[in-house]
């Protein structure tokens, strides 16, 4: 346990300290770090160009799954999503972001530029104390953009008329979600209030500075370099992999400067985020656990070392690696300051992926206000299920079991389309029962599944299902107050049962 912990605490230090020591990389966080200590609340906007070749994208893809070893056929299927797409893409994403600093309150708002058409994708919320919200606009924009992607499949169901004005109508109901709270994570009224400090997070600048000057001193990654009003950072895959094999050296090599500096910087976190003295005591034992045996620090950071060495030989990383590159330059700008970045993948002479962007951050005024009044996830995916159900219903359920020892089975609803809201669960787990060596499946859980009626006579303790042309009595077994009914017993409401093993497994397809 306690080598594992000491990899992940590598693996951590790793990933948050691309960055290094020398006076160019200090020059560079510091002027972010004053910038933003300075603004309470901060105001950013921009926009953000994306150009795909698909037909590259499609090269590249294949290429690297051949250098993976992977079949023709797993091939084909990562491209199945990619088939009736071809040629050269772009849009366009403008935004605006109000962050108020010290309650970590955030507003955005966004369009989308598609093939020359603009869509409008609403605004979104979040707060640490409260929770993310997203409007209803943002969903319609994003409909619209896949429905005018997709127009070459005029069959699909989120290209119908009706459908569209039936969507609309919800989200128009729903002018916000409430995606997820603080309290559905399981925290307390007091955990929540201790997230955010009294002040802000000033303090904790100075503290990442130092973390930074105290734990890396004398390591640099040769990827920033200074610029007229600002710095430059430049990178490309192998620069990456090699500067995260130099990180691992440098903590494998300085486990007691590292750890001593991150001791630190994480009693001033806790500090500032009111921890617990049962917290603060935990987290220092930890500590001193590992600093008493830094040979665990050392065997993690050459453990990982390893992994990552040898990963990046095989030639499907090293294909990945040697196609992308990355350049930012941020430069002060007044108050605030200019951003520009680039991120390019290439497949040889081709360009495969461009993604450039230009923004400003600078200082601004007021607070952000979360919406007064939203309706929750579930009322919302509710609404969305029932458009589901009623355009692209289910055709057929697969219930498979057999599991030893398990009486559950697992359930997917088979649709004509893949479904257009990801809420919309279509697999879940049922129960089934045996008796006298038959197996027997859940009655209304299958066949409202199927879009049927059940009505249950409780003086006949008899199941119906109820169709417009009359009743079908569905005769089975009751167990735990539920009804079961054998698989060939579906065939009474027309459905088709196809019944096969697999993997050793029992497998019943029910189709209508």
């Amino acid at each position: 346990m306690q080598k594992k912990l000491a990899a992940l605490l590598c693996a951590v230090m790793c990933i948050t300290a691309f960055t290094g020591c020398s006076s160019t990389e200090l020059g560079y966080l510091q002027m972010s770090a004053d910038l933003m200590n300075k603004m309470e609340v901060c105001e950013a906007s921009g926009k953000v160009n994306v150009d795909v070749d698909v037909d590259a994208m499609k090269e590249y893809i294949t290429d690297i799954s051949k250098a993976a070893g992977y079949t023709s056929e797993m091939i084909d299927d990562s491209l199945e999503s990619l088939k009736d797409i071809k040629g050269k893409k772009s849009a366009v994403l403008d935004y605006a972001i109000k962050m108020d600093m010290n309650n970590l309150d955030y507003y955005l708002d966004m369009d989308v530029t598609y093939d020359g058409k603009k869509y409008d994708m609403g605004d979104m919320y979040y707060a640490m104390k409260d929770g993310i919200y997203v409007s209803g606009n943002t969903l319609w924009g994003a409909y619209q953009l896949i429905a005018d992607m997709a127009a070459a499949d005029d069959t699909s169901y989120i290209l119908n008329e009706n459908f569209a004005k039936d969507l609309k109508a919800a989200l128009d109901q729903s002018k916000y979600i409430k995606l997820m709270s603080m309290k559905d994570l399981g925290l307390t009224d007091e955990e929540i209030a201790k997230m955010v400090p009294e002040g802000g997070f000033g303090d904790l600048y100075v503290s990442v500075m130092d973390f930074y000057k105290n734990a890396f001193s004398g390591f640099t990654t040769n990827m920033v370099s200074e610029v007229s009003g600002g710095y430059k950072i430049q990178a490309d895959g192998k620069a990456v992999a090699q500067l995260f094999i130099d990180l691992l050296d440098y903590v494998g090599n300085n486990p007691d400067t590292v750890l001593a500096a991150t001791t630190t910087y994480m009693l001033d976190v806790m500090k500032v985020m009111n921890s617990s003295e049962e917290e603060v005591a935990a987290f220092k034992a930890q500590m001193d656990a590992l600093q008493a045996d830094t040979a665990s620090i050392k065997a993690g950071a050459n453990s990982i070392k390893l992994i990552v060495q040898q990963a990046i030989t095989s030639a499907s990383v090293s294909k990945v690696l040697n196609s992308f590159n990355y350049e930012a330059t941020i430069t002060k700008a007044g108050t605030g300051f200019n951003m520009k970045e680039t991120f390019g993948i290439t497949n040889g002479s081709k360009s495969v992926l461009k993604v450039t962007s230009n923004g400003t951050v600078k200082a601004g005024s007021g607070k952000v206000t979360m919406p007064i009044s939203s309706v929750s996830v579930d009322a919302f995916e509710a609404k969305m299920e029932a458009l589901t159900e009623k355009y692209n219903p289910v055709t057929a359920v697969t219930v498979l079991w057999g599991w030893e020892g398990d009486s559950e089975a697992m359930l997917t609803k088979e649709r004509a389309e893949d479904s257009f809201f990801s809420g919309t669960s279509d697999d879940d787990i049922t129960e089934y029962a045996i008796q006298d060596g038959r197996v027997y499946l859940p009655l209304r859980v299958i066949c409202e599944a199927m879009g049927e009626t059940v009505e249950w006579n409780n003086a006949e303790k008899t199941a119906y299902i109820v169709r417009t042309d009359g009743k079908t009595a569905m005769k089975g077994i009751i167990q735990d107050g539920k009804s079961f009914i054998s698989v060939r017993d579906f065939e009474k409401l027309g459905y088709v049962v196809e019944y096969q093993a697999v993997d050793g497994l029992k497998q019943a397809t029910l189709t209508k």
